[in-house]
């Protein structure tokens, strides 16, 4: 009797805890009937579908079971509709219109509502500064101080909410997802107000990988190797190429600034290859005609590697690339001699490199 009260606890105690990690997904998407979607878990190291389900009539229902919060996305299969969300245990309500997604759910995603409306805030107020750029009458000094404030608000609101939720899942989920537009300095002093159990979640663990990377990539340390494909379909890697410095410039062929560079990059390149000095171009490009066609106008003659992914090249990620232009300069031994020098700070480096080089002989 006592056995079978026993086994009897044991199921309702399974039970209870299935029913607490459940939650359910009720959502209406307007001007849409049918298709398939899929609810994508992406607050760690890669996104991970946890489920799937089939809009029918503009309405669908997700089911599943979590320990706990889970930051994500939900998106149709041809990747057409995205609808960020944090998915908690409980009952969670989407309602998708033009206008955008108002999502009802548990205390975490209130919380990244909270954060995302920060943001939404500040985007339109940038459009709208914009816009008034485009007017002939534009005063340019008045705008680039309105943009200034507005972006300086928005940096004190989501550090504020940052400081009040500080052990929050929510609160460490939206800081991983900036990790590739934060600097190693601004991911630090965030990551420092987070609390144990925010750190210790799974985006919180990803934020402390992110800073690990950073710290490898110090100036004096061994600079990552990669293998990068080139236009023609071969490859090559980073350590393989013969030189005594090396530049590793990061750029996109559809971004004004990184073209801007490139007729002073040949300049260095002709100037200092004789004397030591090697150039590797990643392109965070996911095209390949539109990137070669690039290389070939720019008269790009060293080597070019790019893995087409995009903003989401591994190479970028491997080296904490947050902008374009970015380079790295790279010394003997392959150690980090100097990042991000662009210009007048960029030649000089060099050219105080290949003197010092000249000495040492």
């Amino acid at each position: 009797m006592k056995q079978i009260s026993l086994f009897i606890l044991v199921i309702l105690f399974t039970l209870t805890c299935r029913a607490q990690n459940h939650y359910q997904i009720n959502g209406k998407i307007s001007g849409q009937t049918r298709g398939s979607l899929l609810l994508v878990r992406n607050d760690g190291m890669k996104a991970d579908t946890i489920g799937s389900t089939e809009l029918k009539n503009g309405v669908f229902i997700f089911n599943g079971q979590l320990n706990g919060p889970a930051g994500g996305y939900i998106t149709t299969t041809d990747g057409s509709l995205t609808i960020p969300l944090i998915v908690e245990p409980g009952n969670i309500m989407i309602n998708v219109t033009p206008n955008g997604a108002l999502i009802q759910g548990g205390k975490q995603q209130k919380l990244f509502t909270r954060y995302n409306l920060i943001g939404q805030n500040f985007a339109a107020e940038q459009a709208k500064i914009q816009a008034a750029a485009q007017q002939p009458e534009a005063d340019m000094k008045n705008l680039q101080a309105r943009i200034d404030k507005a972006y300086w608000e928005s940096t004190e609101q989501t550090n504020r909410l940052i400081q009040e939720n500080a052990n929050e899942y929510a609160t460490a989920y939206v800081i991983s997802l900036g990790i590739l537009n934060e600097t190693e300095e601004s991911l630090q002093q965030k990551y420092n107000l987070l609390g144990d159990a925010a750190k210790n979640s799974i985006p919180g663990k990803h934020v402390a990988t992110a800073l690990n990377q950073f710290s490898k990539l110090a100036v004096g340390k061994e600079a990552p190797d990669f293998t990068a494909g080139m236009p023609n379909g071969d490859t090559f890697s980073m350590y393989a190429v013969p030189a005594k410095f090396k530049l590793l410039v990061f750029w996109t062929s559809t971004d004004a600034a990184s073209r801007q560079l490139n007729p002073e990059l040949i300049q260095l390149y002709q100037h200092y290859r004789p004397k030591g000095l090697e150039i590797i171009s990643i392109s965070l490009d996911d095209d390949l005609m539109v990137w070669r066609k690039a290389i070939e106008m720019d008269g790009l003659v060293w080597r070019n590697g790019s893995d087409l992914k995009g903003r989401n090249s591994d190479i970028a990620k491997l080296y904490m690339v947050n902008t374009v232009p970015y380079t790295v300069l790279i010394g003997e031994e392959n150690k980090i001699i100097a990042k991000g020098l662009l210009g007048k700070e960029l030649r000089n480096t060099i050219a105080d490199l290949t003197k010092k080089s000249k000495k040492n002989k």
